[in-house]
């Protein structure tokens, strides 16, 4: 098989954020709209046009970029 099976994401119910990127490699640009377009558990996205894959771990900013909103949507969904 030389592409893999489409998968059915619309059944997914967990509140889902994405936080993607222009420069991100691995995440092409069809697939996340793909996502956006089947996913209805979306309840955040935040789009980060100069961060590449890498940068979502190992950014210096990533603290003030990502991991605030990351973390307030996970205590808005998920409180302690």
């Amino acid at each position: 098989q030389t592409t893999p099976p489409m998968y059915s994401i619309s059944p997914i119910k967990i509140p889902t954020a994405i936080f993607w990127s222009g420069d991100d490699w691995l995440a092409d640009p069809v697939d996340v709209s793909y996502i956006f377009d089947n996913l209805r558990s979306l309840v955040y996205e935040k789009y980060i046009p100069d961060y590449n894959h890498l940068d979502f771990v190992w950014s210096i900013s990533a603290n003030k970029i990502i991991y605030t909103d990351l973390i307030d949507q996970m205590q808005k969904y998920h409180p302690p």
